[in-house]
């Protein structure tokens, strides 16, 4: 599987709102002699409102029609929600790990609007979410998979590419349905149920954030690169920087250190590859630096080492990368042109080993 996004069920997974959801449902069938039990109520999880309405009606053989049964639950539950309605454990985290990995985020839900706006904005989590489809959006409810192939639509990723959580046997049907691989996340109320589709059984949203962790490790890799002096390598030269338009950029010459590569080696290949000069001295070894940074939803850290080096000829260059435009620049322009902080830090590096050219920072 290709994980480009995580989609969230909101009941029950997202939310502890099966407590007040099951006194709401018996509030409603009290005032007709009857009790909403546990073992029935689980049977109503992961379905619409409207949907558990006409069941729930039919089960007790009440004297009111499913939208008014609807309506009289809905206004209970609502009423209940600004101060009882919680965020189950683990969910903060889980949605910062997935933020931070740059996984675009949605929702599928069999909540209806005025519902999931409200619960949203009790969580603080309006903006985090970017699609989120509700159960009065589709023609079908959970289990059949209208509402999260139209979750998957909105974030316009393929639902194979998808991960769905879900809490209950009939979501986690309707994710699979959709083409998507899904963990049940069960709670209290949907434990001990069936989950024969799904892709995994987690305890807890912090365990499906461990699971995630490791199935998504970070990527490691090392680099090599060059801040390039010349006019004599002094606090009055220029610095090498190269402009790269098409993304917007200005940056330092680096690259990959290739299997059995010395490090210097590749920082002298890469600077020259990359900008086209090519009589170059390594004067100094500025250290290393280690960057993180997310790609593809995937975390990079990469260990960087760079080098002083100075230009030995001021011929033009000749051969370099098309994406790049090298451009000298005085010490202070290319600290402020430099699109990267890490890359900010090697010319200090440089600069300050330039001005103080201490003897055992020097080849």
């Amino acid at each position: 599987m290709m994980l480009r996004a995580v989609i969230f069920d909101l009941d029950g997974l997202m939310v502890d709102s099966e407590t007040l959801a099951m006194a709401a449902w018996d509030q409603v069938v009290s005032r007709y002699g009857h009790r909403m039990t546990i073992p029935f109520y689980r049977t109503l999880i992961g379905l619409r409102v409207s949907d558990s309405a006409q069941i729930v009606c039919q089960h007790f053989g009440l004297p009111i029609g499913p939208d008014e049964a609807m309506a009289e639950r809905d206004r209970l539950f609502l009423e209940s929600l600004p101060t009882k309605l919680q965020a189950q454990s683990g969910l903060y985290a889980l949605v910062d790990a997935l933020t931070a990995r740059e996984i675009p985020l949605g929702i599928a839900t069999s909540g209806h609007r005025r519902y999931v706006r409200m619960a949203l904005n009790i969580l603080g989590l309006e903006d985090r979410f970017e699609a989120v489809a509700m159960g009065d959006e589709v023609a079908r409810g959970k289990p059949a998979p209208d509402v999260y192939l139209l979750a998957a639509q909105r974030l316009g990723i393929p639902p194979a590419d998808c991960l769905a959580l879900d809490d209950a046997p009939q979501g986690v049907e309707a994710a699979c349905a959709a083409g998507m691989h899904c963990i049940a996340v069960p709670t209290r109320w949907t434990v001990g149920q069936p989950f024969p589709d799904a892709a995994r059984i987690c305890a807890s949203l912090y365990e499906v954030q461990d699971f995630l962790e490791h199935t998504l490790p970070a990527v490691h890799y090392l680099a090599a690169g060059g801040v390039v002096v010349r006019d004599g390598g002094n606090r009055n030269g220029m610095v090498l920087v190269l402009r790269r338009p098409s993304c917007n950029e200005t940056r330092l010459p680096k690259g990959h250190v290739e299997p059995g590569e010395g490090v210097q080696s590749a920082a002298l290949r890469e600077v020259r590859e990359e900008s086209g000069y090519g009589d170059l001295t390594v004067l100094a070894d500025l250290g290393t630096q280690v960057v993180k940074f997310v790609h593809s939803g995937r975390l990079v850290v990469r260990t960087e080492r760079y080098f002083l080096m100075a230009l030995s000829d001021s011929a033009p260059p000749h051969g370099g990368e098309a994406q790049f435009e090298p451009a000298w620049l005085p010490w202070d322009q290319a600290l402020e042109a430099l699109t990267f902080e890490a890359e900010r830090e090697w010319v200090r590096r440089a600069r300050a080993c330039v001005e103080t050219k201490e003897s055992d920072k020097w080849e």
